[in-house]
This record gives structure tokens, sequence and C-alpha cells, in this order.
């Protein structure tokens, strides 16, 4: 659909343009800014040509108190805040997207009051993420999809394949290693227990089949489930 022309183009993101990161005592998955202006680039042309943005607001606002080992106050945190205007052109069209980025300026840190001069560039950043978020780009990673362990490695060969030189080679890689994790999978499931444990591993293959587009994977794993159901029925039987 032309509705979700870009969405479907910039939607998964490289893992190698990612890093683990901790913002408000949460664990969350940071891309590179800089990836994403070169994949809007990519896109739309350059920054300035095909796209750009503007400042529409820039403030520093006053949050809470901050006081010293003995509880007085010295002073409050400052956090950085900007609106931008993001536009592009499409198809001899304009577009634009309004956005907010926001970053910690002053703050009371392990190390005392700390002020990062940084702010105004972090916030700038955050907000053209955002507004490009937007528009697809990285979907994966703010609709949660890096939060799955087995979609990244995912994602880290289908990356794989694409940069790969010898892209017959890579291709033959990745399907050796496709049927390694099909003949783990299935001896894992042979050596279940309980058909609670054997219906648990079952279904999480069966998962992980499914994100890979496996389905004749899917069908292997059936019948091993099944295989595997009468050999507990009647090892129980025999006990």
């Amino acid at each position: 659909m032309d509705n979700m022309k870009i969405w479907e183009k910039v939607k998964k993101t490289d893992p190698s343009a990612t890093k683990a990161a901790k913002v408000g005592g949460m664990n969350i998955t940071s891309i590179s800014g800089q990836h994403m202006v070169m994949k809007a680039t990519e896109v739309f042309g350059p920054v300035g040509i095909g796209w750009g943005w503007r400042v529409v607001e820039e403030r520093f606002d006053k949050g809470g108190e901050i006081h010293d080992d003995k509880r007085g106050l010295i002073g409050h945190e400052v956090g950085h805040t900007v609106r931008i205007a993001l536009w592009f052109e499409l198809d001899g069209k304009r577009g634009e997207v309004e956005q907010y980025g926001c970053t910690p300026f002053t703050y009371k840190s392990k190390w005392g009051v700390t002020t990062d001069t940084e702010a105004p560039k972090k916030s700038l950043t955050d907000a053209i993420k955002k507004a490009l978020s937007m528009l697809g780009f990285s979907a994966d990673i703010y609709m949660g999809l890096f939060d799955d362990a087995d979609y990244v490695n995912q994602r880290a060969e289908e990356e794989y394949i694409e940069k790969a030189a010898d892209h017959d080679k890579a291709e033959a890689e990745q399907k050796q290693a496709r049927l390694d994790w099909l003949a783990a999978s299935l001896k894992l499931m042979d050596t279940a227990v309980s058909a609670h444990e054997l219906k648990m591993l079952h279904a999480k293959f069966v998962r992980d089949a499914d994100r890979r587009k496996e389905t004749n994977f899917v069908k292997r794993l059936a019948r091993a489930f099944d295989e595997n159901t009468a050999r507990i029925a009647e090892k129980e039987k025999a006990a």
C-alpha cells in the first residue's frame, strides 16, 4: 500500500547500529542517531534538500529540588527541551512532523551536582529520532521487538547476508545455521521427561520457527511433538 511505502522500507533496524542503554532505571535499546539520519538520506535525499528540520521551540525547565547530605536545598534540577518540525519531500509533496526531544541538563549524580553541556545537542538528536520514528524508521525498536532476543538474532542474520560480499556463501552458511537450530530443537524435545515440559518446549520452538518464517520446520516440530507425546505416555504407562 502507498500509505505504508516508507514504513515498510525503513521499519527494520540493523542490530549493529544499536546499543543497550538505561533511561530512568529502565533498560532500553538505543538506536544511533547518525544511522537514522543515514537511512532518512537514503529515502529522501541529502539533509537540507530532501529533508531536514527547524527548531520551533527550545527551553530549560525547572525540575525537582536538589539537596545536600544534610537535606539543605542547594538548587533544582534543570531539563532541556527542544521541539522541532521535521520536513521531507515525497512524490513532489512536502510533509512535516513535530516532535520533542528532552535531556537532563543539571541533575544530581553520584559525583554530585552535574551539568551536561551536551544536553542541547542530545535533545535535538532525540527529537530527530522520534520524528523519524513517526514515519516508520526503526519501527521494530519503538514497537518493542528488540526486547526479543530471537528477533534480534534473526535481524543480525538478515543483515549479515545483505552485507556479505559472497552472498551465495552467506546464504549457505545461514541455511546450515537454520538446520542446526532445528536439529538442536528436536534433540531437546527428545529429552523431555514430562508432557508439560514437552508442551512448553514445543510452543517455544514453534514461536521461533514462525518468526523465522520456517513453515516446514513447524510441521517437523509437530511431528516430533506427537512422537515424543507417545514416548512419554508409554513410559508413564510402564511405570
